[in-house]
């Protein structure tokens, strides 16, 4: 990944993820933690989307294409 995050920085994603009550807010919360965690690299933003549009329809309950 492009940016590492400091032990506070953790401490805050971890506790804005355990604080989503529901799927749409977790995504957004995965969203917004991704593209921090990809900075100005690309290829790792990339990756994530295609990552986390894995997740999310697995969560709507579609399955995803391998």
């Amino acid at each position: 990944m492009a940016v590492q995050l400091s032990k506070g920085q953790t401490a805050r994603w971890n506790k804005r993820l355990a604080e989503t009550t529901t799927n749409k807010a977790r995504a957004t919360a995965l969203w917004d933690l991704c593209r921090l965690l990809a900075g100005a690299d690309d290829a790792a933003w990339a990756d994530l989307v295609v990552l986390l549009q894995r997740w999310t329809k697995e969560r709507q309950g579609q399955r995803s294409s391998p």
